[in-house]
C-alpha cells in the first residue's frame, strides 16, 4: 500500500544527503503547484543530481539538481516549510511535494 509521510524539518538535511546518494540518475519531472502561478512544468525526464538543503541558519533553502556530472538544471525553493514524501508499495519514494511560505507547492516526481 502506498504510504505519504511527512518529513521533519529537523532531519532534511541529513535526509537529503543520504537521498540524493541512493537516488541519483533516477529520473524525476519539477513542476510547480499555487493558486498565484498555476501549473508550471520545469524539468521533465532529467536525471535528479542531488538534493540539497541549506537550513534557517544558513538561508533556509532547498535545490533540486539534475544532470549526469554536472549540473544540468536547479531548482531552488526558497523558505521551505513542509515536505511531504509518497512511497510505493516496496517503500521506494515515487514523488515529493515541497511546500514553501508562500504556499506554493514543488512536486517532484520520480519516473518509473
Amino acid at each position: 500500500m502506498q504510504q505519504t509521510k511527512q518529513l521533519h524539518q529537523a532531519d532534511w538535511s541529513d535526509h537529503f544527503v543520504s537521498f540524493s546518494n541512493g537516488n541519483k540518475g533516477r529520473l524525476i519531472t519539477i513542476e510547480m503547484v499555487g493558486v498565484a502561478i498555476g501549473d508550471q512544468p520545469l524539468a521533465d525526464a532529467s536525471p535528479l543530481l542531488a538534493i540539497d538543503y541549506d537550513p534557517v541558519t544558513k538561508g533556509n533553502k532547498l535545490t533540486i539538481s539534475t544532470g549526469v556530472n554536472a549540473i544540468d538544471y536547479s531548482h531552488s525553493i526558497n523558505e521551505p516549510n513542509e515536505i511531504w514524501q509518497q512511497q510505493d508499495d516496496n517503500g521506494k519514494v515515487i514523488s515529493l511535494e515541497i511546500k514553501n511560505q508562500a504556499n506554493t507547492s514543488t512536486i517532484i516526481a520520480f519516473k518509473s
